[in-house]
């Protein structure tokens, strides 16, 4: 009977949707598969902070002179009204608005007047690996922020540390805020390659042990998700440099020097990337090995017994000929012997015997002759 093996569908990702060909720039189109759209606010200072869910978009502008920094961080992008009216409040190009709803933008850096738009990419970990697009409007006292509202939101901890007093965020301006937001991005690639580490030195263990007839497929996954976080991070790093090097007037001196550490860690990164991904490789090299090696074993065991019962054969074929004894004496006289058939198991099993013992001694059973003779130095060194 066949077997059949089912394979888990991967997730058709929403991200290859595009606007329609001949649709006029700067066209806000929003998936009906997107989620519903929460406006969030955080208005601070050294000693305040305004934290409220709005539902009105005009409550945001009723924020936005009471605190030197405010950070509106929408997420969900299935309400076009919202991202509109959003656009409109904080000045925003038409065409930053389109890159917003189209979700499959690569990570970049461009400058509309006097305010930065960047688009990075944060990854996220559960049955499968994904990707979430995740644009910053860097505006004067003010971060403008659009995520697709998923699950496992990055940008957690950077809330948390506005909500405590004393930190070096709250005395910071707006650009430092979207320094500390594009470092909470790259910092969530981390725990991501660390899994995947984990994952590959696990599937080394079992390739050395016992490979398993999924092992290739598990691996080619694993490099197929490594493939991901690759085309993912590469841009964002030419992202941080072009912010490093000061495009754009948004950006101070001193918050430019921090975003080094940003660049830095998506070196270390791709780096991580490329071995790993080249770890993968190794394995599957492993893997062929190791079948090999064990179907020349198994082969090596059935040669070894063929060719030990190829003389016990012969002499099983020479006993059972059916020459007449009576017509000649010299037909076969151990067929009257009293001890003939003993004689004949007698011989067949020290002919076995003798085989065996030759077969060892040239290294054909068992360890080869050099590494008894290997182990045996390290054994008299230690």
């Amino acid at each position: 009977m066949r077997r059949i093996h089912k394979h888990k569908k991967r997730k058709r990702r929403e991200s290859f949707a595009r606007t329609p060909p001949g649709t006029p720039p700067g066209t806000v189109i929003v998936s009906p598969e997107a989620a519903p759209s929460t406006v969030r606010v955080l208005a601070y200072g050294p000693t305040e902070l305004l934290e409220e869910n709005i539902v009105d978009v005009s409550r945001a502008r009723e924020l936005m002179d009471k605190q030197p920094v405010m950070w509106v961080d929408v997420e969900g992008l299935g309400d076009a009204n919202t991202i509109h009216a959003l656009g409109e409040m904080f000045g925003v190009h038409r065409l930053a608005l389109e890159d917003i709803v189209t979700i499959h933008q690569r990570p970049k850096v461009e400058q509309y007047g006097a305010q930065l738009f960047i688009v990075a990419r944060a990854v996220y970990l559960g049955d499968q690996l994904d990707t979430e697009q995740i644009n910053l409007f860097v505006g004067r006292n003010f971060v403008l922020t659009f995520q697709e509202g998923r699950p496992g939101d990055c940008l957690e901890a950077i809330r948390e540390r506005i909500r405590k007093k004393g930190g070096r965020i709250r005395d910071a301006g707006h650009d430092y805020l979207a320094y500390a937001l594009l470092d909470a991005i790259v910092d969530s690639y981390f725990p991501i390659l660390e899994e995947y580490g984990e994952r590959l030195e696990t599937l080394e263990d079992e390739i050395l042990l016992r490979p398993r007839v999924d092992t290739v497929a598990r691996i080619h996954g694993i490099k197929r998700d490594l493939l991901t976080l690759r085309r993912a991070m590469w841009p964002q790093r030419e992202t941080f440099n072009a912010l490093l090097r000061g495009e754009g007037s948004v950006m101070t001196a001193e918050t430019r020097l921090y975003m080094r550490d940003c660049y830095d860690h998506s070196v270390q990164i791709l780096d991580l990337l490329e071995t790993y991904r080249e770890l993968g490789s190794d394995l599957i090299d492993m893997y062929l090995s190791m079948v090999g090696n064990r179907t020349n074993e198994i082969m090596r065991v059935l040669t070894v017994i063929s060719v030990i019962f190829i003389p016990l054969t012969f002499i099983a074929g020479v006993y059972g000929m059916n020459f007449d004894t009576g017509a000649s004496p010299w037909n076969m006289p151990e067929l009257k012997w009293y001890l003939g058939y003993p004689f004949a198991l007698l011989l067949m099993l020290l002919v076995a015997l003798v085989q065996m013992i030759f077969f060892r001694r040239k290294g054909w059973l068992g360890s080869p002759r050099g590494t008894d003779a290997r182990e045996e130095g390290k054994n008299e060194g230690t």
